[in-house]
C-alpha cells in the first residue's frame, strides 16, 4: 500500500478548504521530541500552538512515553460498566486532590466535545430528576464548545455554528467580553464587567427555564483567544448563583496550568458546579477528557434502577486505561514540578517577548495570561478597522512562519502563541523573533492593497 504523501488525497481535513490543500500541502510529520516536530524530510518545525493546544509537556516526553509502555504491556481498555481499569481508578484520585473544592465526581469521556455533551445532559437531567423544568442554557456571544451537536448549540461563531443552528438546536447568547471591541465601549481601566448587564438582563426574564450558563473562562479561544478580566468571571458566578443557574465552567482549553493559574477559574475565586476539561489532561498523547461535578448535583442521581433516575450517557472508551496512564503521568508531572507556579518567571519573558509586536503598525492588539499569547491584526491601528477577510493575511504570515520552522496557525485576524510549557527562554525569543519577521515580510508584501 502507498503511503507516501500521495494518499493524503483521501484525507479530509477538519478546518481546512480544498484550495489551502492544493496550495499548500499538508506536511507529513514523522516524529517529534519536546518543542519540535520534524517532517518526513526530517525538516524541524518549532510547535508554538502545543498541535492545538494538548501539548503541554512537549512532544514524545520520556515519562509519558513510558507510562503508555507500560500499561500497553498490561492492559488496552476494559468497558466502565462494572469494572474499571487500575490507572482509571488512580487518575480519579489525582483530579478529585487537584480540581477545586466540592468538585469530586468524574465522569469520563473522549474529548472535549464530549465533555461539554456531558456537562449539558447532566444539568438537564438533575433538573429535571428534581422535578424543575429548566432546559434552556446561556452561553456567551463567540463562544466555542465543541463540534458535536449540543456543544454547537452553545456555540456562538457564525462560520462553526450558524448552518447548524438554524437547523437543530440554538440557545441563549449574551455580550461577548471583547475587552478590545468592548460591546459597553468602556476601556479596560474603567471596566466594571458591564459586559454582563446583557446576562443579568436575560436571567431576569428566563432564568426559570435555564438549567445552565456555559463559560471559557478567562479566555475565549477559537473566536481569536479573546482574554477578559476575572471580574466579568466573578460576576457571571454571581449572577448564576443569584438566578439558580448552574455554572458550566469549560476548562478544556485553559486548564492545567495554562493561564497562570491550575485552572483558569481561579482567578476569579470561582468554583463552578460543573467543570470540563480535556486537552492537555493527557499531555496530548490520547483523547480523554472529564466531566466534574459535586455531591449535591450527583445525589440527585442517586436512587435503584426503577427509579429511573441514573445518568443516561457513555462512551465505549470511557475511562480508556491507556489514555488514563497518560493523565496519570502527566499530572504528576504537573504536581512534581509545582506548575504553573514554577513558570512564574518564563510566563514574565513570555509576556514580555510579546510587548515588541506593538510597534507594528498592523497589530492592533497584544493580550496574554499565563502562557497565552495573541495579536489581533487590523488595517488600520487607529480606528480599529479589520483586515480585508479576502487578502487572508494572517493565513499568509503562518505559511510564511512555517517556511522558517515555526508552526503557527491563525484565528480568524489573530495569530496566537500557546507553547508547552517546557519552552526555553531562548525558544521564547527565536519564537517571536520569527513570527515578527514573518509579519514585516508579508506586510510589506501585501502593503499597496491591505494598508
Amino acid at each position: 500500500m502507498d503511503l507516501h504523501p500521495g494518499s493524503i488525497d483521501h484525507i479530509w481535513f477538519p478546518f481546512t478548504c480544498s484550495e489551502d490543500l492544493r496550495l499548500f500541502p499538508p506536511l507529513v510529520i514523522g516524529r517529534g521530541r519536546g518543542m519540535y516536530i520534524f517532517d518526513t524530510s526530517g525538516k524541524r518545525y518549532m510547535d508554538a500552538i502545543g498541535s492545538w493546544w494538548v501539548s503541554i509537556l512537549g512532544h514524545n516526553h520520556p515519562r509519558i512515553s513510558n507510562a503508555v509502555t507500560d500499561q500497553l504491556k498490561n492492559l488496552e481498555h476494559v468497558l466502565m460498566a462494572g469494572f474499571i481499569a487500575e490507572p482509571t481508578l488512580r487518575l480519579s484520585g489525582l483530579l478529585a486532590e487537584m480540581a477545586p473544592p466540592g468538585l469530586e465526581r468524574i465522569f469520563y469521556s473522549d474529548n472535549g466535545s464530549t465533555a461539554v455533551e456531558v456537562a449539558l445532559k447532566m444539568a438537564l437531567q438533575y433538573w429535571a430528576n428534581r422535578g424543575e423544568n429548566k432546559t434552556e442554557f446561556v452561553a456567551l456571544g463567540g463562544a466555542y464548545h465543541g463540534d458535536t451537536l449540543g456543544a454547537m448549540s452553545v456555540g456562538s461563531i457564525s462560520s462553526y455554528h450558524a448552518l447548524f443552528h438554524e437547523r437543530f438546536k440554538k440557545q441563549n447568547f449574551v455580550n461577548s467580553p471583547y475587552c478590545y471591541r468592548c460591546p459597553c465601549g468602556k476601556e479596560k481601566d474603567t471596566c466594571a464587567a458591564e459586559c454582563m448587564d446583557s446576562m443579568e438582563a436575560l436571567f431576569s426574564e428566563t432564568s426559570e427555564s435555564v438549567a445552565g450558563c456555559i463559560v471559557e473562562p478567562m479566555v475565549q479561544g477559537a473566536v481569536g483567544m479573546r482574554i477578559y478580566p476575572a471580574k466579568v468571571l466573578a460576576r457571571i458566578a454571581e449572577l448564576c448563583k443569584r438566578f439558580n443557574v448552574l455554572l458550566i465552567d469549560d476548562e478544556v482549553a485553559m486548564g492545567f496550568g495554562r493561564t497562570g493559574k491550575l485552572f483558569a477559574c481561579e482567578h476569579a475565586n470561582v468554583v463552578p458546579d460543573i467543570m470540563c476539561m480535556a486537552k492537555g489532561l493527557t499531555g496530548g498523547y490520547l483523547p480523554m477528557a472529564a466531566t466534574l461535578t459535586t455531591d449535591e448535583i450527583y445525589e440527585e442521581f442517586c436512587g435503584d434502577y426503577a427509579s429511573g433516575r441514573e445518568f443516561q450517557h457513555g462512551h465505549t472508551f470511557t475511562g480508556n486505561a491507556l489514555a488514563a496512564a497518560a493523565a496519570c503521568e502527566t499530572l504528576t508531572i504537573l504536581k512534581e514540578e509545582n506548575i504553573p507556579d514554577s513558570l512564574s518567571l518564563k510566563i514574565n519573558h513570555f509576556q514580555r517577548g510579546l510587548q515588541q509586536f506593538c510597534e507594528l503598525d498592523c497589530v492592533g492588539d497584544v493580550r496574554f495570561i499565563g502562557m497565552v499569547g495573541a495579536l489581533e491584526l487590523v488595517k488600520n491601528k487607529k480606528t480599529k478597522e479589520k483586515l480585508p477577510p479576502e487578502k487572508r493575511l494572517p493565513f499568509l504570515i503562518a505559511q510564511e512562519a512555517i517556511n522558517c520552522g515555526l508552526l503557527i496557525r491563525p484565528l480568524g485576524d489573530v495569530l496566537y502563541f500557546i507553547p508547552a510549557y517546557i519552552i526555553t527562554n531562548d525558544e521564547i525569543d527565536w519564537m517571536f523573533q520569527t513570527a515578527k519577521q514573518s509579519i514585516k515580510r508579508i506586510a510589506e508584501t501585501e502593503k499597496p492593497s491591505m494598508f
